[in-house]
């Protein structure tokens, strides 16, 4: 009938308290039935039962609901004196606790379904995200491979021929070679050597900054927003109130690759003119807040459709001990602002 991880409290509201109805009446049938078996048998456990699989499978109000017409069942059928309501002292009393005890199971069983259907959406979220990073690992290290084999390959193969051109030049017939030839040769084989150092520097740099670990975070942070500028046209104003905040090589890392996650967004999606890149160091913290003035979105749909760069970075801030928050509205901008500790100095 339903199809396997449906979510039934998504169901219409007539809907959910049919099949509630439904199941409360099966544990009438099902109570009356024993009673023919064993007189006078026990009526209330069917009963929990019905209030149980409604408040897991339609939510804690058709538990609830399930509570009061169980307990209208069982004094209607099931107490003395039968079908009918006395409206007695006992009888309220009696039903008022089975509301209490029906009330209660059923925020208990609400409690656990949304623990578990949190769970299970964790769960997933950490596969997708899984396969996502994998995936991007692949590509990163395919055009990493890439390009080491075009500029890198070709390069060296070039200087490869030119020595062998310049060998072939000394050695040609036996005379002495113009040594202007010579400087010339040279000159162009330490030009091309510089191309292809500078590179080398350019693919590692896009690995790992070497600005990172020479100069700190700040001035890495500096840095990418200049090759964010440059690549981008896109104005960025970067300012910092510190140039040391303390932080473990790790977490470092992490903000370094949040930061360029987020201006990566910035620059496929936001279609903003300017970037402000603000550093904060307060209060025993760290605040690194990036907000641009581009188109904007709803927050509230990216999240529902699991943006897998999202959750990476809310994962990564977490992993830190840090907390990202993100604040945006179509048409009004986009704030990212990453929060995390500080090591305090002796």
């Amino acid at each position: 009938m339903f199809k396997k991880g449906t979510d039934l409290t998504r169901l219409p509201f007539l809907v959910k308290y049919a099949l509630t109805t439904l199941l409360v009446l099966a544990a009438t049938l099902m109570t009356s039935g024993l009673w023919l078996l064993v007189e006078r048998a026990i009526s209330a456990p069917l009963f929990l039962a019905a209030i149980t699989i409604s408040a897991y499978l339609f939510g804690m109000r058709a538990g609830i609901f399930a509570t009061v017409l169980s307990g209208l069942a069982i004094d209607y059928y099931f107490v003395q004196p039968f079908h009918a309501f006395t409206g007695s002292r006992d009888e309220i009393v009696r039903l008022v606790l089975f509301y209490i005890e029906g009330g209660f199971l059923s925020l208990l069983i609400a409690k656990v379904r949304a623990a578990t259907d949190e769970l299970r959406n964790s769960r997933e979220e950490l596969r997708q995200l899984t396969q996502h990073q994998q995936t991007l690992r692949e590509t990163e290290q395919k055009r990493i491979a890439i390009e080491i084999h075009d500029e890198l390959g070709q390069a060296l193969t070039g200087l490869k021929l030119d020595i062998s051109l310049l060998n072939r030049g000394l050695t040609q017939n036996g005379a002495l070679p113009d040594p202007g030839d010579i400087s010339k040769g040279l000159d162009e084989l330490a030009s091309k050597v510089d191309s292809t150092i500078g590179s080398v520097r350019r693919i590692a740099s896009e690995i790992r900054p070497s600005i990172l670990d020479d100069f700190g975070l700040v001035a890495a942070l500096e840095w990418q927003s200049g090759q964010f500028q440059a690549k981008s046209g896109v104005i960025c104003e970067f300012s910092a109130n510190t140039e040391d905040l303390s932080l473990d090589h790790e977490t470092e890392s992490g903000v370094f690759r949040i930061a360029q996650e987020a201006l990566t967004n910035i620059a496929r999606h936001a279609e903003a003119s300017v970037v402000e890149f603000d550093v904060v160091r307060q209060n025993g913290e760290a605040i690194f807040s990036i907000r641009d003035n581009g188109q904007g979105f709803d927050l509230r749909n990216l999240i529902k459709k699991r943006s897998l760069g999202l959750i990476g970075m809310r994962e990564r801030a977490r992993l830190l001990g840090g907390e990202l928050d993100i604040e945006s509205k179509p048409g009004s901008g986009t704030l990212v602002q990453l929060t995390v500790p500080v090591q305090l100095s002796d």
